[in-house]
């Protein structure tokens, strides 16, 4: 799925590597001209946050490590405070055999997932619900109702209390007082806990005693409290909501989050909620000194908040790319997220504008899109030509599976990395095929052992991963069905590292555009038609045969348009010195 880079090759080296691989426009310049521009990052001061847009195929990720690399051997980190934290345990798995390559194998590797609260059992719930439990809002939300729980007291405090079957007496009016310093300093409740026993033992002759008798006191007064407790109690109850939302929130959304008892589990959006309430509990998560995130652009406000607070002075390192923003949280620009980090220090943006993973031939393809996917943004330079162009196949619903599971077979049989990426409505017909030719696949999210196998993909499952060939089912579908589905085609048609297959209804696949005309001064003269040569008959009979098959088989598969693409590559075919 994911390729690392070989351990035994240094850092500087795999940028080479991968520009020398089949392609043409390789050089000192130009290499040294992507690599000055990856170390203007690289080299970013540690005491700040830095912002990294990269399109497909910039190398963003790898410059993100490099960055990391390049901190740690300049002694600003300690690779155990480094935590980098990417979309999923795979691409956990990518940068930790990354940078535990390069000699740092302490650095601690998460996906958003694994890096939140841990809770039990999984919970479905309804698209607008996750949204809202994703806002900025719901920091305040938690906040205030954290403060009306701490801030509870009784009426009325005990004269005494009873400790080992003994009462022990205690001063109602310095007890109130002790409380009201507590609430006054918006003390979490161990430490209110603490300053109640610091109180109570200075105003007495027996401490033991008393403080069994404080500990009593603060279980009444501020029992332990859990994130999941907390969480439940207040989802739990319309009054609590209401009286937490603050004026922020409508009454259908207080019945949205609201949650009968009998609701089990814990959803996604969930997770962060729980973060924040640990936070507000007192149960803090482990500070790292810098913070690595990857594929940002998705993250919820709640998870980006939840992230930065591993940041233990704000420094972090924040890289994604808003043309391949898709999902609940899907961006037009960086202001809404660079909203959620850390603010007490400087933010730094940098753009990656170099496209060397990819093939020119590919990318120009999906460039295509972009204007519709996201204006705002600029289509990165690809620098690199690849030796195969796209393969674009028209198929209609009882051919395409086959043609899919043959072009996968293709690749794999040539020892490639190959996914296919299919939308949902294929899936189960293109499972059926891939079965029937033999192939081993894997969804999203399992690797087959020794790293065999095709990577099965709904189009939102392939961003940020990378393969030789890729293979896109459905280009039309893919646009159809998500509200997004620019940007979804367009993180489809950017996996490929190599070699690129396009299978589906011949409406929509796009059209082959033709190579640039020569400048007019080199406008060749067209050329005479030849006479054909006398043959014989026999001779021409068999001629005759051959190019009535062909023509029956371009009639029988392929539509009008693409007769003349055809014919061109049977040519290049036939005599490739041409």
């Amino acid at each position: 799925m994911f390729r690392p880079a070989d351990p035994g090759v240094p850092v500087d080296d795999d940028l080479l590597a991968v520009l020398g691989r089949d392609s043409s426009a390789t050089g000192p310049d130009l290499v040294a001209t992507i690599r000055a521009a990856q170390d203007e990052v690289v080299g970013t001061e540690l005491d700040r946050v830095l912002i990294v847009q990269g399109g497909p195929g910039t190398g963003k990720t790898m410059t993100a490590l490099r960055r990391v690399a390049w901190l740690l051997d300049e002694g600003l980190l300690d690779d155990a405070e480094t935590l980098v934290v990417g979309p999923s345990e795979a691409f956990a798995r990518f940068t930790e055999d990354v940078l535990t390559g390069w000699g740092y194998d302490r650095v601690v590797h998460r996906s958003v997932r694994a890096l939140l609260h841990s809770a039990g059992g999984v919970r479905d719930e309804a698209p607008k619900v996750s949204r809202l439990k994703g806002e900025s809002r719901m920091a305040g939300l938690l906040k205030r109702a954290f403060e009306e729980y701490r801030n509870r007291t009784p009426d009325e405090l005990p004269s005494s209390i009873e400790v080992s079957g003994e009462a022990v007496k205690l001063n109602p009016i310095a007890l109130r007082q002790v409380i009201d310093t507590a609430r006054a300093s918006e003390a979490p409740p161990g430490d209110r806990r603490r300053i109640l026993r610091a109180v109570l033992v200075a105003a007495t002759k027996d401490p033991r005693q008393i403080l069994e008798a404080a500990d009593l006191l603060a279980d009444r007064l501020w029992p332990p409290l859990e994130p999941e407790r907390f969480l439940r109690d207040l989802f739990g109850s319309r009054t609590l909501l209401a009286a937490a939302s603050g004026g922020e929130f409508t009454d259908r959304e207080i019945v949205s989050l609201y949650r009968s008892a009998g609701e089990d589990g814990w959803s996604d959006s969930d997770l962060p909620l729980l973060d924040e309430a640990g936070h507000l509990i007192g149960d803090g998560p482990k500070g790292f000194v810098h913070v690595v995130v990857d594929e940002a652009q998705d993250l919820s406000p709640m998870q980006l908040r939840a992230i930065a607070r591993r940041s233990r002075d704000g420094s972090m390192t924040v890289v994604g790319d808003i043309a391949q923003s898709t999902g609940l949280w899907a961006r037009d620009d960086w202001h809404d997220l660079v909203a959620q980090l850390p603010s007490a220090i400087p933010h730094e943006h940098r753009e990656l504008r170099f496209g060397y993973r990819i093939p020119r031939q590919i990318f120009d393809l999906a460039a295509e899109l972009l204007p519709m996917a996201a204006p705002s943004v600029s289509a990165p330079t690809a620098v690199r030509d690849g030796t195969s162009d796209p393969v674009i196949v028209p198929a209609g619903p009882a051919t395409r599976a086959a043609l899919v599971a043959a072009a996968a077979a293709e690749h794999a049989d040539r020892g490639r990395s190959v996914a296919v990426v299919c939308p949902a409505r294929c899936r189960e017909e293109v499972e059926a095929a891939l079965d029937e030719e033999g192939l081993p696949w894997h969804p999203a999210g399992e690797d087959e052992p020794g790293g065999a196998g095709v990577a099965l993909l709904a189009p939102h499952e392939a961003k940020g991963l990378e393969f030789d060939a890729t293979v896109v089912v459905e280009p039309g579908h893919i646009l159809d069905d998500d509200p997004r589905g620019h940007r979804l085609l367009y993180i489809a048609l950017t996996r490929a590292t190599g070699y690129l297959h396009l299978i589906g209804a011949a409406e929509d696949l796009p059209v082959e555009f033709p190579p640039p005309p020569p400048p007019a001064a080199e406008v060749p003269a067209p050329r005479p038609r030849e006479p054909e040569p006398e043959l014989d008959p026999a001779v021409r009979e068999s001629i005759d045969m051959v190019v009535q098959s062909l023509a029956e088989t371009l009639l029988a598969t392929l539509t009008p348009e693409l007769w003349p693409v055809a014919m061109r590559r049977l040519e290049a075919l036939i005599n490739p010195e041409s």
